[in-house]
């Protein structure tokens, strides 16, 4: 049914109502349905443009941030849909971006795993490296390994896994864990990737992964008299973007912020206005070298002084 649907509307040019009195559906199943064959992959929609959808906006930031390149996707009321729109935008970054041969070592972040299904139809010989632990306990929808393989099955690329979990019980723990040969290999392929892709986490409720994680333990509330804005795969930084110590890190197995930085360039997909100050600091202090974000996010970062 999805395909007759999609050949109706693409093919022959039938409007939603013509396709439903057509086939005995109502106009808003036609649209669901045609919606649903685009997330299958039935239907593939390519723009054959290089044009940018806000070039100036995109000027604006690159030049007030020093950011060699800058994405803005639309913003939407529904923040799944923004979402989407910056995934999709991710993913035409990537296509532009990847070279054959290309290692990227991937970060925490929920909105990366939206890139994943825009990539469907693109190839290229890629490796995607885990740069951290399987996840936060307690938190199944982020797995930056999930999304690493997810990234290299959907371009038909390699990826390698990182066995350890993302945040270990102890110091001592995490410290032996970064010595075992497998994990030492895996973190030594992220350090040595010409492209991080990372998200950027701020510290106010529901602005990053991390924050329920320790939310309980008061850390949090250290971390932000200590200065801290927000956090790059569990490593906080302070509003010019320097080095926020804390207990969590110590136990997170992950390239340091140092090495994060010594990677060639550094996309971050990010988006919220509550994450705003923390992607500031990071672009201020050169921790980002491309940014792909929405239109809000990108109106709210021209505004901060």
């Amino acid at each position: 049914m999805l395909g007759r649907i999609a050949s109706l509307h693409y093919t022959h040019g039938l409007t939603h109502e013509k396709i439903a009195n057509l086939l005995g559906l109502s106009r808003v199943q036609v649209t669901r349905m045609l919606a649903k064959a685009r997330e299958e992959g039935i239907v593939e929609i390519k723009v054959h443009s290089d044009e940018s959808i806000f070039p100036d906006l995109q000027i604006a930031l690159g030049q007030k941030y020093g950011l060699r390149q800058v994405w803005i996707a639309p913003s939407f009321d529904n923040p799944e849909q923004s979402m989407e729109s910056v995934g999709a935008l991710g993913s035409e970054f990537l296509r532009s971006y990847l070279k054959p041969g290309d290692v990227v070592a991937v970060g925490l972040s929920v909105t990366l795993d939206h890139i994943v299904p825009h990539l469907r139809g693109f190839e290229i010989d890629a490796t995607f490296i885990p740069a951290l632990g399987s996840r936060p306990s307690g938190n199944p929808t982020v797995n930056p390994h999930e999304v690493a393989s997810d990234l290299a099955e959907i371009v038909g690329g390699k990826t390698r896994h990182l066995p350890a979990p993302f945040i270990m019980a102890s110091i001592e723990s995490a410290n032996m864990m970064k010595e075992e040969p497998d994990v030492k290999t895996t973190l030594d392929m992220a350090k040595a990737a010409r492209l991080g892709l990372y998200g950027i986490g701020g510290v106010a409720p529901g602005s990053g992964p991390l924050i329920e994680e320790i939310g309980p333990t008061g850390e949090l509330e250290r971390l932000i008299k200590a200065g801290a804005v927000g956090d790059i795969s569990g490593i906080y930084f302070d509003a010019n973007g320097e080095y926020v110590p804390s207990s969590i890190e110590q136990r997170i197995i992950s390239l340091t912020l140092d090495e994060i930085y010594a990677l060639p360039d550094r996309a971050i997909v990010a988006m919220g206005k509550n994450k705003a100050p923390a992607i500031s600091a990071a672009a201020r202090s050169g921790m980002i070298t491309h940014l792909i974000t929405d239109l809000d996010t990108a109106e709210e970062l021209l505004r901060i002084s």
